[in-house]
């Protein structure tokens, strides 16, 4: 007679945060796999598959941010860094980018499939979600913009649930208001990963501002000699014309090749960001002050759109910052509202930040009462191109949802 087998004590586990699943559970997935695929087909999205394991480089090259920490990441038996896909918009863009000349543009993506992400904080969080969404590549218009939004409400809905939100800014706007003070790309970068704490208020601003001396973006030079200048030329030469994310991963090549450079208890990472501040110069810290107290008085700024708009014209107008940003997101609101009837559902929120750092215009993010985390979310990113290897810009914009989420708060 069979008997059950029984787990032993030393029995192998699954990890946390993968999880199987049954039958019934495989086929409602599929079930509501099919609904979204027939979704964004509507709207002329073409399916595209890309590989599980890609070059660390493609997503640390400008995604950076909250993202760089979740890497699952390793390297090969060829010697080579590679990671688990965390996300699929890099890997889409780089698709383009080796297919350009047979892709004509605009050209729109969807997708479904596994992401993982590691986090550091919480290992019991880690996990693999699978995600779906849509890219919509070589539309700088506001129609672009319209139809995204359009197509990522249409989803929660398409799949029955009710209480859903979406909170909706623009990095352009921020953009606008911080051009007229005149600080760096490095101090922009810390001005918009500090958004969400800047949301308090002025208040906030002096601890800020100290982070930003630890992290050498404002200060002077301690000093230097001739032997030191001489390589300080030699790493401002080699990075000459490189935008900062390029020129970090130069600098790390230079590091790690160079053997004999004793890092003690910094990280290479450290080491290179300390490099790039003294080969690139500091901000001014008055500008830096300015630049944190202006980004507050944006990052408060939340609420129905009427008259959230209105108070960031008034911000922006004192600060003698030009409009054309925050007018385009009128007229996109605009043509939202007049499409999809969602007044009471969506909101403005100039203290919110994606993970990545790649978005530079429209961001926003979808939540839901029964899910503790971002249901979906997505933006603008129309610097991705470049940071990847392309010669030009190319418009792009997207969003992406977790399933495994949306399944969990009873889509149907």
């Amino acid at each position: 007679m069979y008997r059950q087998p029984t787990q032993s004590t030393n029995a192998v586990s699954r990890l946390q945060g993968m999880n199987d699943l049954s039958e019934d559970a495989c086929r409602k997935k599929l079930s509501l796999q099919e609904r979204l695929y027939q979704l964004l087909s509507g709207y002329g999205y073409q399916q595209l598959e890309t590989p599980v394991l890609e070059s660390t480089e493609l997503f640390m090259r400008k995604s950076g941010g909250e993202l760089a920490s979740q890497l699952y990441s390793f390297t090969d038996a060829g010697s080579n860094s590679v990671s688990l896909r965390p996300e699929f918009t890099s890997p889409i863009m780089r698709h383009y980018l080796e297919n350009a000349a047979s892709i004509q543009l605009p050209a729109r993506w969807q997708y479904c499939g596994p992401v993982f992400r590691f986090d550091t904080s919480h290992p019991e969080a880690s996990s693999q979600f699978t995600q779906v969404g849509g890219e919509f590549l070589g539309s700088s218009d506001i129609s672009a913009d319209v139809e995204l939004l359009n197509l990522a409400m249409a989803v929660p809905t398409k799949l029955g649930l009710d209480g859903w939100s979406l909170k909706l800014a623009d990095l352009d706007v921020l953009d606008s208001l911080l051009d007229p003070v005149g600080i760096s790309e490095r101090a922009r970068s810390f001005i918009i990963q500090s958004m969400p704490s800047l949301s308090q208020g002025r208040s906030v601003v002096p601890r800020f501002l100290e982070e930003g001396r630890h992290l050498h973006l404002v200060g002077g030079s301690n000093g230097s000699n001739a032997a030191g200048e001489t390589e300080d030329a030699a790493l401002r030469q080699a990075v000459k014309g490189l935008n900062d994310d390029q020129a970090r991963s130069v600098l790390l090549g230079l590091l790690q090749w160079n053997s004999a450079d004793q890092l003690g208890q910094r990280t290479p990472e450290d080491v290179v960001e300390r490099l790039l501040q003294k080969i690139k110069g500091t901000d001014n810290e008055d500008k830096l002050r300015q630049g944190l107290e202006l980004a507050s008085d944006l990052a408060v700024i939340k609420g129905e759109p009427p008259q959230a708009l209105e108070s960031v014209k008034k911000t922006l107008a004192s600060a003698g910052a030009n409009q054309d940003a925050v007018d385009r997101l009128s007229q996109v609101i605009d043509q939202v509202f007049n499409e999809t009837g969602t007044q009471g559902k969506i909101s403005l929120d100039f203290g919110l930040v994606r993970g990545l750092a790649y978005y530079n215009g429209v961001i926003f993010e979808v939540s839901h009462s029964d899910w503790p985390g971002t249901l979906g979310g997505g933006g603008r990113y129309d610097t991705l191109s470049r940071a990847l290897g392309g010669s030009e810009a190319v418009p792009a914009l997207g969003f992406a949802y977790n399933l495994d989420a949306l399944i969990a708060i009873g889509a149907s």
